[in-house]
């Protein structure tokens, strides 16, 4: 009975931390709701306009922008943990979706939906959160920016209003240039130029700052500061309204570029396809996913990147529970690719509005999910007619503060290494795709790491005891000892050997920065004990762990000789000195004998 209620504790512990929400709703309060309503509905009106610009980036029409705003809405909101976080499409994932599916049909997207959902569910089944602390900051900000410039520049033909494709930033730059005579300088250029400056003078609408002395002068803080975070939503209105109006007229020719026509209601529940026919090729669900490439792979990592760094930087200083923020995002991929979805993840700029507007709970979620909802239902008849200038200045103004000029100069004072490191991360980025350059950078970074387990820095001292002056050679490396670090650690013992055997010294090797042990490393060790014992010098392991004593004996022919501190190493060198005098003196006095004997017979005779 008492293994029973036990059990039923512990399932109802595993419940309520995989599903948080059951946990959040016991202590839910009537302010919560408020705060929450506030923030979700802020927050929707920031989402339902840039999902419909990053689904223009990914090469979509906009309904798969909206799909995947519910959805990432209403399940984080369920299943996450950090209240600050809206999950949705970013100008990060729908780059990386136009980058694997630019040539193929919109089903490629909903198979790399789903697939990389699977992809986060794994590495949250098998706690692989930690990859992500392999990628260091300088290769995320050269990724960074670079994302953010290839986007700059690839949303300059909306604004310029014309038409071409490309592939990658240097083919990107290339069309323009050719493309430049095509310019419609005098409607898309001016509409997205008036739009660019609007959102920058929206944007510094909240920064304005006025007293609470009066409640008018509340009234109008708080008009300001939604003004300001509404911003997006206000310029696609205003600039829908001019369109609206150009198509009311006779003859209804509007000007500027407009967007794409978009499937009208909520989307049905379906599984994700399983075929795909791209011109009179016909993929089956393997094919379609060996043609994704390594996307299936870099879109989650990235994603899962993004979260939880987005997660860290808006927890407090809070424990970050990755495995749940993995399994949250897993599953809004996997639901969102049955619902006509696109790629999500976090994003900072919702997360900071989300702070802003003093979010309770991820339950703000709800009502942005909500609002989203409605987009979907009744807006789409109506998205055609927001100009494409309007989408591009959205992107473009969203994306230019994630530029990471301020971290140049403090690289260039501190560590050339890494400013070095985020430079050809950049540059990789741009010249050959952001994947490419995410896989440099790292690469990079693990070189560096394995050069520095490799190459520890070894001291060697001749060290004598405090007590009885007993004098021995010391050797501390100070990092770990795993397999790269080997030959260095064996050279410097055979260097160190000579010496003591000259002067009949005992070696000592502190394993005090040992925190761990490899196979390799361990049979190291064993030759290491073994030459010693064949010279005949005295080899001591000083602060080894009992652990990994017992792992480096279990691999040697004799036992090692392990001290655990340092008065233990002491009474062990007393004792060796000690020994060490009585085997002279055992050497000598038979010496001295044979010579006083034949000294007495000379002398008799």
């Amino acid at each position: 009975m008492e293994r029973q209620q036990r059990w039923k504790l512990r399932s109802k512990e595993i419940l309520e931390k995989r599903i948080p929400i059951i946990k959040r709703l016991k202590t839910y309060t009537r302010v919560d709701f408020v705060s929450d309503f506030i923030a979700g509905t802020t927050i929707g009106l920031t989402m339902i306009p840039q999902s419909i610009a990053y689904a223009s980036l990914a090469g979509l029409s906009p309904q798969y922008g909206l799909n995947s705003t519910f959805i990432g809405s209403f399940l984080y909101a369920i299943f996450g943990t950090v209240k600050e976080v809206s999950i949705g499409p970013t100008s990060l994932m729908a780059l990386l979706t136009f980058e694997y599916t630019r040539d193929l049909t919109p089903d490629f997207v909903i198979i790399l939906v789903f697939v990389s959902g699977i992809v986060e569910f794994l590495m949250a089944l098998l706690k692989l959160g930690f990859l992500v602390n392999f990628i260091s900051t300088p290769v995320t900000s050269g990724f960074t920016t670079a994302t953010s410039i290839i986007i700059i520049v690839s949303q300059l033909k909306g604004l310029l209003g014309v038409r071409f494709k490309s592939c990658g930033f240097i083919d990107n730059i290339f069309e323009l240039i050719m493309h430049a005579s095509e310019a419609r300088l005098a409607a898309d250029f001016v509409l997205g130029m008036f739009c660019i400056f609007t959102l920058l003078a929206l944007r510094k609408l909240k920064d304005i700052s006025i007293s609470d002395a009066t409640p008018s002068k509340r009234v109008l803080k708080k008009v300001l500061w939604f003004t300001s975070i509404g911003r997006n939503a206000l310029v696609v209105l205003i600039c829908a309204g001019v369109a609206a109006w150009y198509e009311s007229r006779p003859g209804g020719k509007v000007p500027f570029l407009l967007s794409r026509q978009a499937g009208s209601g909520i989307p049905p529940f379906t599984l994700p396809p399983t075929h795909a026919r791209v011109g009179n090729q016909t993929y089956d669900a393997v094919q379609m996913v060996e043609e994704l490439g390594s996307g299936i792979f870099v879109v989650p990592i990235v994603g899962v990147l993004v979260n939880i760094a987005i997660a860290k930087a808006f927890s407090s200083g809070g424990v970050i529970d990755a495995t749940q923020e993995m399994l949250a995002l897993s599953l809004c991929n996997v639901l969102g690719s049955c619902f006509g979805g696109m790629p999500t993840c976090g994003a900072f700029t919702r997360s900071a509005v989300s702070s802003a507007s003093s979010v309770a709970s991820p339950l703000a979620g709800i009502f942005s999910g909500c609002l989203s909802l409605l987009a979907v239902n009744f807006l789409p008849q109506y998205l055609h007619l927001i100009p494409r200038a309007a989408l591009s200045s959205i992107l473009i103004c969203a994306v230019s503060f994630l530029i990471d000029w301020q971290i140049i100069m403090p690289l260039w004072r501190t560590n050339k290494r890494d400013l070095f490191i985020l430079i050809v991360t950049f540059l990789t980025c741009l010249a050959f795709g952001v994947e490419i350059g995410l896989l440099v950078g790292v690469t990079m970074d693990l070189c560096h790491l394995l050069h520095l387990w490799a190459t520890p820095n070894i001291l060697q001292e001749r060290v004598k005891s405090p007590n009885n002056d007993i004098e021995y050679i010391l050797i501390t490396a100070d990092k770990g000892l795993f397999y790269p670090a080997v030959d260095r650690l064996y050279t410097s013992f055979v260097t160190v050997l000579s010496d003591s055997i000259i002067n009949n010294l005992p070696v000592v090797i502190n394993c005090i920065h040992f925190t761990g042990i490899d196979y390799t490393s361990a049979k190291s060790l064993c030759g290491l004990a073994e030459m010693a014992e064949k010279r005949k010098v005295s080899l001591i392991f000083l602060n080894m762990k009992n652990e990994l004593g017992l792992i480096c004996n279990s691999l040697c022919s004799k036992k090692m000789l392990c001290c655990t501190d340092a008065q233990d190493l002491e009474s062990f060198l007393i004792n060796c000195h000690s020994e060490r005098n009585n085997i002279l003196k055992s050497e000598s006095v038979p010496l001295l004998v044979i010579r006083t004997d034949d000294d007495n017979k000379l002398k008799s005779k």
